[in-house]
């Protein structure tokens, strides 16, 4: 399933207005990955206001840890370059599937970059952030996976017990604690405002949408 399945598309967009920030290195650990990789041209991570403040609120649970935040707002532009590249690495492991197999793998992890208003991938909204816990000697907690490994590994239940299991739980309670969704398949990504977000928790309208469009 895609993230954006399941009716996820149909859901309205009454978008609030709330502006952009950029998110501040002496309240969380920054590590803009994409453009350390080449796929962004800035290392700034943005979110919408209302979304900083709420992993402001949801970081003083962690008890002297914090967040490690690899990716929030993201341009359509690179959107496309992510989508295209994993499309072409899929290609070349998978020569026998056809473009629709490719596709709908491709869309398990990345999103289509999509220039419908009314469709917007979830990070083109600033609504969505991809993130981590370090302890308090700034170390990654044991998560099972790299960010961005596209197997099944990254699904946020994969690890029924253990060490792996209890850090993606304190991730994934944490955020779901002051609001927050996970998307199921990657237990690095949370969203709030966007449309995931409303269809996951029932709301009739999705309050951020594309900041481009």
């Amino acid at each position: 399933m895609g993230i954006l399945d399941g009716g996820v598309r149909d859901i309205k967009i009454r978008d609030c207005g709330e502006e952009m920030v950029v998110l501040d290195d002496k309240i969380f650990v920054i590590d803009p990955l994409y453009f350390q990789w080449g796929f962004s041209k800035v290392p700034e991570i943005k979110l919408r206001s209302g979304v900083m403040e709420k992993l402001i609120e949801a970081q003083k649970a962690l008890n002297g840890m914090k967040f490690k935040i690899w990716d929030g707002f993201r341009t359509i532009e690179t959107q496309g370059i992510l989508y295209e590249d994993y499309r072409n690495r899929l290609k070349s492991l998978h020569p026998e599937w056809n473009d629709e197999e490719i596709k709908k793998a491709v869309e398990i992890f990345v999103s289509f970059p999509s220039h419908d208003k009314l469709k917007p991938a979830p990070h083109n909204t600033g609504g969505a952030v991809d993130l981590t816990i370090v302890d308090s000697n700034g170390m990654e907690l044991n998560m099972g996976t790299p960010f961005d490994e596209f197997t099944e590994r990254a699904y946020t239940n994969h690890f029924s017990d253990g060490e792996v299991f209890k850090n993606r739980m304190l991730l994934k309670e944490t955020m779901e604690s002051v609001g927050f969704v996970n998307y199921e398949e990657e237990w690095w990504h949370f969203s709030f405002g966007d449309q995931m977000w409303a269809h996951m928790t029932g709301e009739s309208e999705a309050i951020y949408g594309s900041i481009e469009l």
